[in-house]
């Protein structure tokens, strides 16, 4: 401000020594004296009123309350801010903004917070509040209006914290709208867990773990020790040190780590570059599932593959080839049949004999065949039988046989079969001790699915019941649909 106080409203050479003075020169000094020291007094009680203090005048007390007036281009040192310590220990405790910027609780059971006397809207009021958690069973509940910054809050779930141990704890609340909305800091623990929120990211980048409680999704996660979560990981890559771990599914690119993947969920993306150790199966569900699909147009080098028919593998570029799933039947023990003249089952090791083929599907076919008879010297033959419960697109096999008395080296028959009906394949034998062997190889392409059952059937009742020894065997490998031709790279 300007003062109106006037030092030169006052004659300092008046009176003139050695003549005559006018008396009005001398009112005229004293008037503007008096004026001067009305100016001084009013302009000093001004002052007193308004100005900051170091401390409270003589006869005064110290006020130096701003009014909310703007203080800017402030130089500032060695602040502090006065601690308040609330009395009230429990129950709903209001903590006026009014009173301090660092306010204290030492609870005696469990509280429920509100805030009064925020500053007005376009002004940010903030407040620590420390907490003395005397007991675990004690809780805050904070009011509806603290909504921001609660993702990752330790123990908050709603909008009631608790506590794993006693001890003091920081918080911090802010507010731009005179306490619509407050944002929560917690000031003196980590954010180690995002509890039942899901993580929406470009990039998380972590030299520890990443525990997520639910679902990770986004761009990259890179860590160097674990990615775990209970919910799905989808999004970019997933680069980790340590384990991928997941009880739901793992959606998007790469997945790479030196440690292992494991999900009891799907992995479904582009590529999984780790160890992968499968858990055990249940069941209900096998440690590894593929799910049929197109096979490469062009076989890449380590790849697997599953087309709904059989397993490929290539171990080396364009060299695709079947995976062998054999399915077999074998004797552990010698099995006896009966003296008859019509079709019975080779086999007995399942109640049937049989197994049942898929459709439009193409198997390698293989069987060892060892027969013994002890009585009998009906002359017959034998023909190798097939039932179907299906239909079959086309079969066709090779029988080579060997029939002899007792069990000696004898000439081998070739003879090849292309239906499922009687082929007979040795001569007529009126042996009592006879040993024929069958050794059977082919193909079989199914047009219906159904059983497929190995059968002999003699010509005529040979007077003694066959012996089908243990180890005799029959097996059926699948090669691809009906109409395969080649599984290579064929030219």
């Amino acid at each position: 401000m300007t003062s109106s106080i006037n030092p030169n409203n006052i004659d300092g050479s008046y009176p003139v020594t050695g003549q005559d003075n006018s008396s009005q020169g001398f009112r005229d000094n004293f008037t503007n004296t008096k004026v001067n020291f009305q100016y001084a007094e009013d302009e000093i009680n001004d002052l007193q009123a308004k100005v900051v203090l170091k401390a409270a005048l003589t006869g005064g007390v110290l006020d130096n309350n701003m009014n909310d007036v703007l203080l800017y281009a402030a130089r500032i040192q060695d602040f502090s801010a006065t601690k308040v310590s609330v009395a009230a220990t429990s129950g709903s405790i209001a903590i006026s903004y009014a009173l301090g910027h660092y306010q204290s609780i030492a609870t005696a059971g469990s509280i429920t917070l509100s805030f009064t006397n925020w500053p007005a809207t376009t002004t940010y009021g903030y407040v620590k509040l420390q907490l003395n958690i005397t007991n675990v069973a004690h809780t805050i509940t904070l009011p509806a209006a603290v909504s921001l910054g609660t993702s990752g809050v330790q123990g908050l779930s709603g909008s009631t914290i608790t506590f794993g141990a006693t001890g003091y704890y920081e918080f911090g609340f802010g507010t731009y709208d005179a306490g619509t909305t407050i944002t929560l800091f917690d000031l003196n623990r980590a954010l180690v867990n995002f509890s039942t929120a899901d993580i929406q990211l470009d990039d998380l980048t972590a030299t520890g773990n990443a525990v997520i409680t639910g679902n990770v999704t986004g761009g990259n996660i890179i860590t160097g020790g674990l990615v775990s979560a209970t919910g799905n990981v989808s999004g970019g890559n997933v680069t980790t040190a340590g384990l991928v771990l997941a009880t739901g599914n793992i959606t998007g690119g790469n997945i790479t780590t030196a440690g292992t993947v494991s999900t009891t969920g799907n992995v479904t993306g582009v590529n999984v570059n780790a160890f992968v150790r499968p858990t055990i199966g249940t069941g209900s569900l096998s440690p590894i599932l593929l799910t049929a699909g197109t096979n490469l147009i062009t076989p890449a080098a380590g790849a697997v593959e599953y087309d709904g028919v059989v397993f490929y593998a290539t171990p080396a570029a364009n060299q695709r080839g079947i995976i062998a799933t054999e399915q077999f039947i074998a004797l552990t023990s010698s099995y006896t049949g009966t003296n008859v003249d019509t079709a019975q089952q080779v086999f007995d090791s399942s109640a049937n004999g049989a197994v049942t083929l898929a459709a439009s599907t193409t198997y390698f076919i293989e069987g060892a065949y060892y027969i013994t008879r002890a009585a009998g010297t009906t002359s017959h033959t034998l023909s190798t039988v097939f039932a179907l419960g299906g239909t079959l697109t086309s079969i066709t096999y090779t029988a080579e046989t060997t029939s002899t008395t007792g069990n000696t080296l004898g000439a081998v028959s070739r003879i090849y079969a292309t239906g499922a009906g009687a082929t007979v394949v040795t001569a007529a034998s009126i042996s009592a001790t006879e040993n024929i062997t069958v050794i059977i190889r082919g193909i079989v392409r199914t047009n219906a699915a159904g059983t497929f059952c190995p059968q002999i059937q003699y010509s005529a009742a040979p007077g003694g019941v066959p012996t089908i020894l243990a180890n005799s065997y029959f097996k059926l490998t699948p090669m691809g649909n009906s109409t395969v031709t080649t599984v290579g790279n064929w030219s």
